[in-house]
């Protein structure tokens, strides 16, 4: 059965969907001596010849999918190959022979959880911003963030310029604020796409510098407890479920859905309560006025009785 290169390579281990997509379109790919450069490009993994650049001279065998939980350390770089010859997460996975790859991205001064794996279908479903996958992180910020400034977070900001001269507007972050002290707030965020660097960047736009920030879960489900830094663990078969199951376009239309409902509701309750209290502030205006107008008539009548007294 023919499949498509990129999607051959994603499950042999070679890398993620989409980087794959770009060693094909670099032309470092080769099907059966030849160089594919361009896509897309239909295999027969049973007959055709797999070649990746230098490394790699035999044709390329599925690996069995495997499914690491790890707890990056600050100062560890989330790639496979750093030119700069700086530490990666796979010298983190001592003993690990499979051909891993990190879904997504966690940046060198930030902590926290990596999924790595082989499953390039997986991989990409997870890593896809339409998925809306979230990553809950903790962040430290080395100032007392204001109530003001909280919301604009939540709202979203311009940040900057595009590489083609357009601004930029970030998403809104999903946040709370789980303490606010003198110098310091900790903030809990939740990012479905993470740009890099992206929250760092709009702080640093309000002029407060991260100090940590750490992945706490991802997919909410998928947490550090029991994790040190630089420890790492297999996913359970119910973990690697429910990955799947969330990392699914109808779950996510289907969340979304809920949660659009959900908002629908809230607004109508409040506008339930504003039209009930401006009744009953209207119910108070009459009774007054009638009590006033009453009060007036009795007097005029008080008056006239009053009257040929003062005549």
């Amino acid at each position: 059965m023919l499949v498509r290169l990129q999607k051959f390579m994603a499950d042999c281990g070679v890398a993620a969907r989409r980087k794959c997509e770009q060693l094909i379109l670099e032309g470092q790919v080769y099907v059966n001596g030849q160089r594919a450069h361009k896509l897309p490009i239909l295999i027969d993994p049973e007959k055709d010849v797999i070649t990746v650049g230098d490394d790699i001279v035999a044709p390329l065998k599925p690996e069995k999918p495997l499914y690491l939980l790890l707890y990056k350390p600050k100062g560890i770089l989330v790639t496979r190959h750093d030119p700069a010859a700086r530490k990666t997460v796979h010298e983190l996975l001592p003993g690990v022979t499979a051909r891993l790859f990190p879904v997504g991205r966690l940046d060198m001064d930030s902590r926290g959880l990596v999924l790595m794996t082989n499953d390039g279908e997986l991989a990409n479903a997870l890593s896809h911003p339409r998925y809306g996958v979230e990553k809950t992180y903790v962040v430290t910020v080395e100032a007392r963030l204001s109530v003001e400034t909280v919301e604009r977070l939540r709202k979203g900001i311009w940040l900057g310029s595009a590489p083609g001269g357009r601004a930029v507007r970030t998403e809104g972050f999903t946040l709370r604020v789980l303490s606010r002290q003198r110098g310091r707030t900790v903030l809990e965020v939740k990012i479905a796409e993470g740009k890099n660097r992206e929250f760092r960047r709009v702080l640093a736009r309000f002029g407060y510098r991260v100090s940590d920030m750490f992945r706490v879960a991802i997919a909410e489900k998928i947490t550090a407890a029991g994790l040190s830094p630089g420890e790492f663990r297999p996913l359970s078969p119910e973990e690697v479920q429910w990955l799947r199951k969330v990392s699914a376009p109808d779950y996510q239309d289907r969340k979304r859905q809920a949660t659009q409902k959900w908002y629908e509701r809230k607004e109508m309750e409040k506008e339930r309560k504003r039209l009930q209290q401006h009744a009953g502030a209207n119910k108070t205006v009459s009774i007054r006025g009638e009590i006033t107008a009453a009060g007036t008539k009795n007097s005029n009548r008080r008056g006239l009785r009053r009257w040929p007294n003062h005549r």
